[in-house]
């Protein structure tokens, strides 16, 4: 029998789980008694593996960079408008359809960054605590503002982990895999969620810490 799936994002759903993995929405017996869809209609993703490699220094070009598997297959790009209000990236596949975008927010109180599907449909949210004792705090909120991810660790070392709210590993950020200097590793440890938001968690927040660091 397939995997049930969430009635408001359509991915599959954990089993015995109380909400979606991937947008944070309530689970109810009708969603689990429903048969499952592969994806919601026109999302096509390459990004249905769990270890990826974020490689900063592709073709020697400013601002764009590359995703690939562990073997070095490219599977996007990821690159960034340069004359925009606030920083803005896209992701792109190697046939040149866009996968989905990052919007930085500037005339926010605090770094914030929207994470939206081809469709140009908000799927989640990333916040940037302003004070904090020790590190910084990055989440992430579903399209209706529940928190669904944080992280712990070390951002600018891409030594992190990207956890859910009641601290189970979601995924893992480090440097095992690469030797060169920019570049890191993502490794999905929950599979009820959505690369593509790790994906783009890792991103902005990198791009936020390396501005900071650098003022």
């Amino acid at each position: 029998m397939p995997n049930p799936v969430c009635r408001s994002c359509g991915q599959s759903l954990v089993p015995g789980s109380r909400f979606c993995g991937h947008c944070g929405t309530p689970v109810t017996f009708q969603d689990t008694a429903q048969p499952a869809m592969s994806q919601p209609a026109g999302w096509n993703t390459p990004f249905r593996e769990t270890n990826y490699i974020v490689d900063q220094k592709i073709l020697a070009i400013r601002d764009t960079f590359a995703i690939k598997n562990t073997t070095g297959n490219l599977l996007a790009y990821v690159k960034q408008q340069l004359v925009s209000f606030g920083p803005k990236f896209w992701f792109e596949g190697t046939d040149g359809s866009r996968l989905g975008e990052i919007h930085g927010k500037v005339l926010t109180i605090r770094p914030t960054f929207e994470i939206y599907n081809p469709q140009a449909q908000l799927q989640a949210v990333i916040k940037k605590k302003i004070l904090q004792l020790i590190g910084s705090q990055w989440w992430m909120e579903n399209a209706s503002g529940q928190e669904i991810a944080k992280v712990h660790g070390k951002i600018l070392e891409h030594d992190y982990s990207v956890q859910s709210p009641d601290g189970s590993r979601i995924a893992q950020i480090h440097k095992k895999w690469v030797s060169v200097r920019d570049s890191y590793c993502i490794e999905v440890q929950n599979p009820s969620f959505d690369p593509f938001l790790v994906l783009s968690y890792a991103i902005s927040m990198d791009h936020a810490e390396k501005k900071e660091d650098h003022h």
